[in-house]
């Protein structure tokens, strides 16, 4: 695509800018492209607006009322419709999950001309149908499926027939994280950190609560600090109170400036049942503190080096991960050696780096 004649218009489109990996890649991309000289617009269908972004932003989620009514899904419908007939986009970039095939097929091949997806979790599912007939008309204007780890990619290439497929990582704003990550919080002990929404149970806390109550940080008084809300905080709640570890796990919910408290956590410790490439595990090292991980299909493997930034722990072993988190306070070398590892193992995810990337897709689009 030619860059030269006049700036690209690009349309990123996103199920809210809160709360998601996807959602927070969306919006540090948005910084990027504008730095470019792109024009950007954000086409936000739902949820709440809390990720700084740059450019023009659509909030679908302003047109819908109390009961969402058929009325006020149509009329989101057409005022979609009407925008994007509007501003003709050079190019357009999904990152969101695909729960509805219809609307999805409507979308697809009704307002979008030509755009990239883009697949953020193993469970490839959420993104296309199993179905080879269905994903093959559901994708038929696709021009690129941008995978976020190799395994996403390898999973793809096993299983469907598209011909346009790439692997990049999410970015790091690295300049972003520096500037808030020094920020004070008003704890005032030592803590190690998980973080995720909880409105489903794909980030497990109940294996993290667990391993951590088994351990021998509580008598050590490290506590454990969750960030995150969702409909299940209460269950995961009443968990650590039958584990008697309400004194020693604070639930903290959503915070305006994570890094702040990745900084000052020993290290972070994640236990979800699948992701795509984590956010939370880079986010965690840019701000050079370590991370403990289930060695997850996706992910964690291409982001953790075992015993140089962090701990790969067998997948979905609450015993190992009690080791792990066991280990890393009490080997001080092994803890000094992933701190000091931290921030230079990830430099490679640098929003300079994989913006790069996107700016060759879109060279080689017509």
């Amino acid at each position: 695509m030619n860059q030269k004649n006049k700036p690209l218009k690009i349309c990123l489109t996103t199920v809210s800018l809160s709360g998601g990996g996807a959602e927070r890649c969306a919006a540090s991309l948005s910084h990027y492209f504008v730095n470019q000289g792109f024009e950007v617009h954000h086409v936000v269908f739902a949820g709440e607006i809390k990720y700084d972004y740059s450019g023009e932003l659509l909030h679908l989620e302003t047109l819908k009322d109390k009961n969402n009514s058929i009325f006020s899904r149509f009329k989101r419908f057409f005022a979609l419709k009407k925008y994007f007939k509007k501003q003709q986009f050079d190019i357009i970039i999904d990152f969101r999950v695909k729960e509805f095939y219809l609307q999805e097929f409507i979308i697809h091949n009704f307002i979008y001309k030509k755009f990239i997806q883009t697949i953020h979790s193993n469970f490839i599912e959420h993104y296309i149908p199993k179905n080879k007939f269905l994903a093959k008309h559901l994708y038929k204007k696709v021009s690129d499926i941008v995978a976020v780890s190799s395994e996403i990619e390898k999973s793809i290439q096993d299983n469907y027939s598209f011909k346009n497929l790439t692997q990049i990582y999410n970015p790091i704003d690295f300049s972003s994280i520096e500037k808030l990550q020094n920020e004070p919080t008003n704890l005032d002990f030592k803590y190690v950190l998980g973080v995720g929404r909880m409105e489903d149970n794909v980030k497990q806390f109940d294996h993290l609560i667990e391993s951590y109550s088994n351990s021998n940080l509580p008598i050590q008084n490290i506590k454990l600090v969750i960030l995150g809300e969702g409909k299940l905080k209460q269950k995961w709640q009443d968990f650590a109170k039958s584990l008697k570890q309400e004194d020693n796990i604070v639930f903290l919910g959503n915070v305006q400036n994570p890094y702040s408290y990745y900084s000052q956590a020993l290290f972070t410790a994640m236990t979800s049942k699948y992701e795509g490439f984590p956010m939370v595990l880079l986010e965690s090292l840019a701000c050079e503190t370590p991370v403990i991980s289930y060695d997850l299909h996706s992910g964690p493997s291409e982001i953790i080096f075992q015993d140089g930034n962090g701990i790969l722990v067998e997948n979905q072993n609450k015993v190992a991960m009690t080791d792990a988190l066991n280990e890393m306070v009490s080997n001080k070398e092994l803890y000094l050696h992933c701190k000091q590892n931290a921030k230079s193992s990830v430099e490679r995810f640098s929003l300079e780096s994989i913006g790069n990337h996107w700016l060759q897709i879109f060279n080689e689009l017509e």
